[in-house]
């Protein structure tokens, strides 16, 4: 009877162990590889800078965010550089075109910004970015 339970105690918690191996979280040696690769700068809250090779936010080569009730994606080509503002909890993607235009956008506080470094990978919440500056594109 005592096998018996221990059977069952094994084929219902060994699952469950191996699905905590990464506890929810990613990985921060992992970042998302976007389609198209980029060079870009960041400069956080604290103004600190890190220039960084194949940027992106939430893996893709584009901002996302509303304006009214639209829904935009801005690609990196058409970026300059973005300034992030945080207002009544809500966060302000002021984006500064290439072509000299301005858009402001609503994004998501809890997106993330990728690339790498030098010495490794870099992640950032974009509610604690000051500025992204789109370098260009990676060759």
């Amino acid at each position: 009877m005592k096998r018996l339970y221990r059977l069952i105690n094994v084929i219902v918690i060994l699952p469950l162990l191996m699905g905590m191996s990464n506890l929810g979280g990613e990985s921060p040696a992992r970042i998302p590889v976007p389609e198209k690769k980029f060079k870009a700068a960041f400069i956080d809250q604290t103004d600190t800078y890190t220039d960084v090779s194949e940027a992106s936010i939430d893996g893709h080569a584009f901002l996302a965010g509303k304006k009214g009730e639209g829904n935009y994606t801005v690609a990196f080509e058409n970026i300059h550089y973005i300034d992030y503002l945080m207002k009544n909890d809500i966060l302000i993607a002021q984006i500064q075109m290439r072509d000299g235009a301005v858009l402001s956008l609503t994004v998501k506080k809890n997106s993330h910004a990728f690339g790498k470094t030098s010495y490794g990978t870099f992640q950032i919440r974009l509610a604690d970015l000051k500025r992204m500056t789109i370098l260009g594109p990676q060759k």
